[in-house]
């Protein structure tokens, strides 16, 4: 796990085992709507834990994701106090969509350029900043449900993610890739400077 703090930074990736070669790519979806329909969803469920944690109760547990894992995460989405929305940051939305560009190509998974240097090259300057990728979800609620119940990751640095008091701001890329068929990548920042 890894958090940029001074000289850190945290890089998580969670993949859909159940999809490799199963859903197709969303239709009738244009990127910069899905892009920021994951944000809004990610800030339903930091705005309004109580309300998310039901959203995560009704969710559908073919999705790859669920039992123990799932309840746990409603346990601990249900605790959570309030938290302010993240803001869209065209930097940020910049820095995870040349990700989502690469591994398109490469089809390669995880943290495969310099975060710190994606969000250079898109005029972002800050002391925090995260990262989380979801392959194989194909709407905003499977991803952000697929990070928040984060089956299978030791430690659920990807909720931890999410819910970090100290993020105030967020860019989302997403697009296709060759083994999970679609990834989101989702980059956060406790400051966005432009430079």
């Amino acid at each position: 796990m890894r958090l940029y703090l001074r000289g850190f930074w945290l890089g998580l990736a969670v993949v859909s085992a159940s999809l490799v070669g199963g859903a197709a790519a969303p239709r009738d979806r244009s990127p910069a709507t899905l892009e920021s329909a994951v944000l809004a969803e990610i800030n339903f469920a930091r705005t309004q834990p109580a309300a998310y944690a039901e959203t995560l109760r009704r969710g559908d547990e073919d999705q790859g994701y669920g039992g123990s894992a799932r309840q746990e995460a409603i346990e601990f989405v249900s605790r959570q106090r309030p938290l302010p929305p993240l803001s869209d940051s065209h930097g940020l939305t910049g820095a995870a969509a040349r990700l989502a560009d690469d591994q398109a190509q490469s089809g390669r998974v995880g943290h495969t350029s310099a975060l710190r240097e994606r969000f250079e090259a898109n005029g972002v300057f800050s002391g925090i900043v995260a990262e989380t990728i979801s392959y194989g979800m194909t709407t905003p609620a499977a991803v952000v449900q697929q990070l928040i119940i984060d089956d299978g990751v030791p430690g659920r640095g990807h909720r931890a993610v999410l819910f970090d008091q100290s993020l105030s701001a967020a860019g989302v890329g997403c697009g296709p890739h060759r083994t999970y068929r679609y990834m989101c990548v989702i980059d956060f920042a406790g400051a966005v400077v432009r430079r």
